[in-house]
């Protein structure tokens, strides 16, 4: 229920992977008021909760914002899609659930950045904190207890055992634990599910939450703007006028597309953003929206006669069937499959320091792009770009609270991140055509065996490729003028507000970003804790 006197004493905006876990640790003093905000619905549908429902759930319109970057030149003028989480949970919500924390090396250089306390060793006990990892927890690199359930899926396809054979048979590694002591090397991906079921932020820290009676959730509530007096943060007010007052703190975790966005709504940022729309600029900082950076990917279709791989086609619905009254019995089979399953780290020069590409193995049928799906069986295999040099900006379109915001991530305006890419991609090319694949009887359908050069590779990238939807950075944290937030995540020059969310990020990590979010999110809360206990204002 809401209060009647609408004041709380922290306003958290955005139920996603860090603001969930925000509400939930500053909620557990008694002593304190705290309200979450989620622009979108409950996240009830069983498409959120049957891993398998990941076909669906990019397009969904009821728990999607989907939003599209202006056309690309790195992508031969093709607009790019952006999903982002619309529901409790936020993006882990819509997922696909692998559970990856990047390289150790990465935050070290967050650290090194001017970022004190951001090092692998500061970060990890707040991963370790947020994990109850069924394999590996209670050692050194995993939790046990914590909220977020982390697991390998109870199925695996068929094709798994091919793809981790035909990397030992190129000279990849095996890699028991990406999160662990290594990340190079080829393996499965823990992923977040319990029981054949999606475990996102909503269902490890939400839900418990909302039992305490100081949590309060408001769901359908999309935020117009942060309420300023003077330099401090008082409160929020929702689309529609109404006004939520915040005693300590304002804290924006609605991600780094709409984050962005919110701070600019609020007269926060760039005056060149601001002005063309309209808005008053309350506190000039020309670093909100700028920095942008996703994950690039490209890949190779494979196409097969044999039915084994996953796919959908009329011979196989019979077994569809019974794997899903399989799944209403007892959460097993091909619906509590992870579809993203296996996967690994190299490096394209033996000179670096830590993997530069990410290997994404899909053990079914990949239609061509734009589409996700069409009938028939095969697999596919995608080269993801880890540390890409282009930078992007988000800006508002308007003044409007609902518009969607501009997003140009200016992909491969640095020539090297395709040159990279397409390192990746041949490799790809190498694991799908192993010999054990033969069996299948397989064809490359996407971008076929006549293109071979790296030019004829690069334009099969720019015509079809996309990202694996890893928007970050747009809010970043660091010690100079073009910072948004310092090393506590407070707004520089503003007092009582904080951006906690995958925006503040320096630099990109290497790999899946949902945990790093998770970790931000539990790293400031206990900043967040700390600051209270200590009398210091944000």
């Amino acid at each position: 229920m809401i209060r009647e006197t609408a004041r709380f004493d922290y306003i958290v905006v955005g139920a996603g992977s860090a603001g969930a876990v925000v509400a939930n640790r500053l909620s557990e003093d008694p002593s304190v008021s705290v309200c979450l905000l989620e622009a979108g619905p409950p996240d009830n549908s069983p498409y959120i909760h049957v891993p398998t429902g990941i076909i669906k759930l990019p397009y969904h319109a009821k728990f999607n914002w989907r939003y599209n970057s202006v056309p690309q030149a790195g992508f031969n003028n093709r607009p790019i899609f952006t999903p982002r989480g619309k529901a409790v949970g936020g993006t882990s919500a819509i997922n696909a659930m692998v559970h990856m924390r990047g390289n150790q090396l990465d935050y070290d250089d967050w650290a090194k950045q001017g970022n004190p306390g951001w090092a692998c060793a500061d970060v990890r006990p707040c991963f370790v904190k947020s994990e109850n990892n069924e394999q590996y927890g209670g050692t050194q690199y995993h939790g046990r207890g914590g909220p977020l359930n982390v697991t390998f899926p109870n199925i695996a396809s068929p094709l798994e055992k091919d793809f981790l054979a035909a990397c030992k048979q190129l000279g990849h590694r095996h890699n028991e634990d990406f999160n662990g002591e290594s990340q190079d090397g080829m393996g499965r991906h823990q992923v977040t599910q319990k029981n054949g079921r999606r475990w996102s932020t909503a269902t490890a820290y939400v839900w418990p939450a909302a039992r305490r009676p100081n949590f309060t959730l408001m769901t359908d509530s999309p935020v117009a703007r942060v309420i300023l007096e003077g330099r401090s943060a008082v409160g929020i007010e929702l689309v529609g006028g109404r006004r939520l007052d915040a005693r300590r703190e304002v804290i924006v975790s609605a991600g780094a597309i709409v984050s962005p966005k919110l701070l600019q709504l609020s007269g926060i940022g760039d005056p060149a953003d601001l002005q063309p729309h309209g808005i008053k600029v309350v506190h000039a900082l020309r670093g909100v929206g700028r920095n942008l950076q996703d994950h690039a990917a490209g890949g190779i279709l494979m196409r097969t006669e044999s039915r084994i791989p996953w796919g959908f086609s009329w011979p196989k619905a019979p077994s569809l069937a019974l794997h899903a009254l399989r799944y209403l019995i007892d959460r097993k089979g091909f619906f509590a499959a992870q579809l993203i399953e296996s996967g690994g780290f190299l490096r394209t020069d033996p000179e670096l320091d830590r993997p530069d590409i990410q290997i994404v193995f899909i053990p079914g049928h990949r239609a061509p792009p734009p589409k996700m799906v069409e009938v028939g069986h095969g697999y596919s295999c995608f080269a993801v770009l880890l540390r890409p040099k282009s930078r992007g900006t988000v800006a508002i379109a308007s003044n409007d609270p609902l518009a969607a915001p501009i997003i140009d991530p200016r992909f491969f305006s640095e020539e090297i991140d395709l040159d990279v890419l397409i390192k990746g991609v041949k490799e790809c090319r190498r694991i799908v055509h192993c010999d054990v694949f033969k069996k299948y009887r397989p064809k490359e359908t996407g971008p076929g065996q006549a293109v071979q050069t790296d030019d004829q590779l690069k334009q099969w990238v720019r015509n079809t490729g996309g990202t694996i939807f890893h928007p970050v950075g747009t809010c970043r944290m660091g010690p100079d003028e073009m910072a948004v937030v310092d090393a506590r995540l407070r707004v520089r020059g503003l007092q009582r507000l904080r951006v906690v969310d995958a925006s503040i990020m320096p630099t990109i990590t290497g790999g899946n970003t949902n945990a790093p979010s998770i970790m931000i999110g539990e790293k400031a809360s206990d900043m967040i804790k700390e600051d209270a206990r200590a009398g210091v204002g944000p």
